[in-house]
């Protein structure tokens, strides 16, 4: 009888390690799918920045003719002086490249063996930390757009994540 309950036991706890394996490739499937999306998105609003402070020099030049009128002149460096701190003040370069630093080390922890639960957890508030930052200094709406779509994907991945040991 003893035997017969071991062998049963043995046979039980390897069919759960399976499915578990099973189970876990699948969300590890799951998680690379979300996680290129959030990488493809963050290309997109890398791609958009300098395509953003074109838009707004030719506002600011339209704005300042409008209020001023076509007869009174333009200072060129005035100008270009605001464009600047205009740019300087929506630049999300580093918020792009940490991003793009917490998308690989999420990567690597998915490819892993170890157990990643907690730091995958970690790495997503981080992530979610910078496409807040990119959100609230994006004065476009495409970025805009953009920054709802990856924390849509980021918070999918969290309750993926919660299924992680």
């Amino acid at each position: 009888m003893r035997a017969a309950c071991r062998t049963a036991f043995d046979r039980a706890v390897d069919a759960l390690e399976r499915m578990r394996g099973d189970e876990g490739a699948v969300l590890a499937e799951d998680l690379r799918t979300r996680l290129r999306a959030v990488r493809k998105s963050a290309e997109a609003i890398a791609t958009r920045g300098p395509q953003v402070v074109d838009h707004h020099q030719r506002r600011l030049r339209q704005r300042i003719t409008r209020l001023t009128g076509p007869e009174v002149p333009l200072d060129p460096g005035r100008l270009e002086q605001e464009i600047a701190l205009l740019a300087d003040r929506s630049d999300v370069t580093e918020e792009l490249t940490r991003l793009a630093s917490h998308c690989a080390q999420f990567d690597a922890l998915v490819n892993g063996q170890e157990a990643c639960g907690r730091r995958l957890d970690f790495l997503l508030q981080e992530m979610v930390r910078e496409v807040n930052t990119i959100g609230s200094k994006a004065q476009d709406a495409e970025v805009a757009h953009l920054v709802v779509e990856v924390k849509s994907e980021l918070e999918r991945m969290r309750e993926q994540v919660q299924n992680v040991e």
